[in-house]
């Protein structure tokens, strides 16, 4: 035995050395090294340096991409390319609770005709909000494809604020535009359906029971009205209303701004003709309307009469359709890419000087409103503006290949070949006003090219970075993204965005309202009546309170819980064991989450978001009585503790009055050196330190309590509510300590 075990010391020592060796050999290694060993060129690590982000550095950009059949919205940066978030927009997100707390399950029901939860939808082309053509980094809207619904969000917290389902359109086009300052938002149908819901004979009655149609939802930006410190605009569906068309199958839009503002130009085809439509949305409010099913609509032989809409024929379909940044020009996404010139458009409209209909829609003379055209190659998906002077790129499928080009020169500047088929394009802020240059992303929707692993029958979706700073391209990143069938994206400067970082206490944040369930600390409460049980909870590091909920088999059973943290990041989640229910709480928010205690057991319920390192602490228990139990004498009272017991908690109180103590002196010296240097000269120092002091004020009742039941000898009392207060005092020292870090750094800056 003594041999083996210094046969083992022997073998140990030696695996050591060898790790060592190996660790200090990988230390050594140098750009040099790393280039041989893994085959990069110079234009691979300079690639790689354009992308990288060190830590704690930040991206330019905040981009959104259409994530297709996900339903969801994902939430990337520019340049670095990494995934932020997934947001759920039209499809249940669990992470977020999107879907599964009462209030988000609302806003998606809302987005129904009929109450029902739906779980999918496909969305394709967000839109940004403007102010005077530029994006003002508050909302982004997107339509579903599938469910014809729409949806508003709000950029300062990233989550779903409204979804309404057209009461029109059996099927909507997955793609939406705004006017220059937010007036409108803009949906219209894809494929054309009766609007009465009713079926019709394809054959005989396509033409005059099938319809299309462009809404303008009316919106309006209250701008935080009800004081809570977030953006609150909402969609008016009583003011809003649709233009009737006949039977067309409609495309891409976009919405002219500036000069170009009161139009909207997009896509159309019927029978295998093709056409660019424009529609003065303006003019055509000072129509009457009529209501179809509750909802008003302005019949088309008005429109038709008043001169509102028509269509400007095109010899090859194109896949889109955008207006320039100065609203001069708006081109198509085709292979011969066609520029028309939008005063000489607006100028024909508005005389009326139309030649022939198709479907009773007026006909202008393409060739009296083109500027110019230009041969791309074949496939052209789709183009995106730069911020040099009238440059845009347009990307080539078949031909594999981006084409950069001046639309007022009509002359080509430069062409790249990829390895791979090219689809969607975005520039940042490239659909606004101020398109930036440096970035374009390319989406592949194949990755069928040799160097891509493969991962099954299906792939996922590529995202590529491509390099446009200078006169020549450079694809320098590939980015895959997960759970999507990617489409396009839009993208803002990263400042733009003022995110928050806390709601106001007891904040609904799908309506930006504070919630009638509001909790605060010290007046959680369970009531009943009848077999509805609402439980009034707090969320705070890291307790659950109450921390035992009884209630009987078939009660319905509502958790309201209100998260009290005001530290950045400070999230908990939320679920109940095996009865499907979760919810995200991030700092101040309050939600509900309901269900039915269907069967009779004990059921953990527990924080689901890792929240400190006490992080297991914060759970309770449900108790679901058997229906009809009635408790045993054995079962009532309160439980008397032994001598021993007492003992043992009256010396875990002692310990944690030293605990509090110490922690106390760590927040004295935080304070002196906020106060010595003027910590309220530096706005989110100042943020800090409220926060931190609010804090201190929750921890008052705690305090009171424990000193009352220590002076009653009740110390198994006094010691769970000295706990709770060194929680409060814990996430005190903690937010003060970033102030204290913060407040150094811009000291020294």
């Amino acid at each position: 035995m003594k041999h083996f075990f210094k046969a083992l010391t022997v073998a140990l020592v030696s695996l050591l050395l060898m790790f060592v060796v190996m660790s200090d050999a990988m230390a050594q290694q140098t750009l040099a090294s790393v280039k041989k060993t893994r085959g990069l060129n110079d234009e691979d690590v300079l690639a790689a340096a354009k992308t990288f982000m060190p830590r704690g550095g930040r991206d330019e950009y905040f981009a959104f991409v259409g994530s297709g059949n996900s339903g969801t919205m994902i939430v990337y940066g520019l340049p670095s390319m990494r995934i932020y978030k997934y947001v759920g927009v039209f499809s249940p997100e669990p992470w977020q609770g999107y879907g599964f707390d009462d209030e988000s399950t609302l806003v998606i029901k809302k987005g129904s005709l009929d109450n029902t939860l739906l779980k999918y939808g496909d969305i394709r082309f967000p839109a940004l909000s403007e102010t005077d053509g530029k994006y003002d980094g508050k909302y982004l809207f997107y339509s579903d494809g599938a469910n014809s619904r729409i949806a508003l969000l709000g950029l300062d917290d990233f989550e779903t604020k409204q979804v309404l389902m057209h009461p029109l359109f059996i099927n909507a086009y997955p793609g939406v535009a705004v006017s220059q300052n937010n007036e409108f938002v803009f949906q219209s149908s894809e494929y054309p359906t009766p609007w009465d819901h009713r079926e019709a004979d394809v054959a005989t009655e396509y033409e005059t029971k099938f319809k299309s149609g462009i809404t303008a939802w009316k919106f309006e930006d209250t701008d935080d009205a009800a004081g809570t410190g977030h953006h609150v605009g909402r969609m008016i569906k009583e003011e809003s209303f649709t233009i009737e068309l006949p039977p067309f199958t409609l495309g891409y839009f976009d919405a002219g701004r500036l000069a170009g503002h009161g139009l909207l130009v997009g896509l159309a085809s019927y029978q295998n003709q093709h056409f660019v439509y424009v529609y003065d949305y303006l003019k055509v409010q000072t129509l009457k309307k009529q209501s179809v099913n509750e909802f008003e609509v302005i019949p088309f032989t008005d429109a038709r009469q008043a001169g509102v809409f028509a269509l400007i024929p095109i010899e090859q379909s194109a896949m889109s359709v955008k207006v320039d940044p100065t609203s001069k020009y708006f081109i198509t996404a085709s292979n011969t890419a066609y520029v028309f010139d939008f005063e000489k458009v607006k100028a024909a409209l508005d005389q009326q000087a139309f030649s022939g209909d198709v479907l009773g829609v007026p006909k202008l003379i393409t060739t009296d409103l083109l500027y110019g055209q230009v041969e791309l190659g074949n496939k052209v998906v789709d183009l995106a503006f730069d911020f040099r002077e009238n440059m845009v790129y347009s990307s080539v499928y078949n031909d594999k290949k981006l084409v950069r080009w001046n639309y007022e020169t009509l002359a080509l500047d430069e062409t790249f070949d990829l390895s791979f088929k090219p689809g969607h394009l975005m520039t940042p802020q490239g659909n606004s006003v101020e398109p930036h240059s440096n970035y374009l992303t390319v989406v592949d929707k194949e990755g069928l090219y040799d160097n891509m692993l493969n991962t099954g029958p299906t792939r996922p979706s590529y995202n590529h970075l491509i390099d446009i700073s200078s006169d020549k391209m450079r694809d320098i990143y590939t980015m895959t993204i997960p759970q999507a069938n990617m489409y396009g994206s839009v993208s803002v400067l990263r400042t733009t965005i003022k995110p928050i970082i806390r709601y106001p206490l007891g904040t609904n944040t799908r309506t930006g309202e504070i919630s009638r369930f509001k909790t605060v600390a010290g007046q959680e409460k369970i009531e009943r009546e009848g077999n509805r049980v609402h439980i009034f909870g707090t969320l705070i590091r890291s307790h659950i309170t109450p921390e035992i909920v009884e209630v009987e088999e078939g009660d319905i059973v509502t958790f309201h819980l209100t998260n009290l943290e005001r530290a950045e990041d400070e999230t908990h989640g939320f679920t109940v064991s095996t009865y499907g229910v979760h919810g995200s709480f991030e700092p101040g928010k309050t939600a509900s989450l309901t269900f039915t205690a269907d069967r009779s057991g004990v059921f953990p319920y527990y924080c689901t978001e890792f929240c400190s390192a006490l992080h297991l602490e914060m759970e309770g228990i449900l108790l679901v009585r058997p229906k009809g139990y009635v408790a045993s004498g054995e079962d009532i009272g309160e439980i008397e503790l032994t001598q021993e017991q007492l003992a043992e908690y009256k010396k875990n109180y002692e310990d944690k009055i030293v605990v509090i103590n110490e922690t106390q002196d760590v927040i004295n010296s935080v304070v002196t050196y906020l106060k010595e240097n003027d910590y309220q000269k530096y706005p989110y120092v100042e943020a800090l330190v409220v926060d931190a002091l609010d804090q201190l004020e929750l921890a008052k009742t705690s305090k009171a309590n424990y000193e009352r039941y220590a002076a009653e000898g009740k110390w198994k009392d006094a010691f769970l509510w000295a706990e709770q207060y060194w929680q409060y005092q814990v996430k005190t020292a903690d937010v003060g300590l970033r102030a204290k870090k913060l407040l150094s750094e811009q000291i020294s800056m």
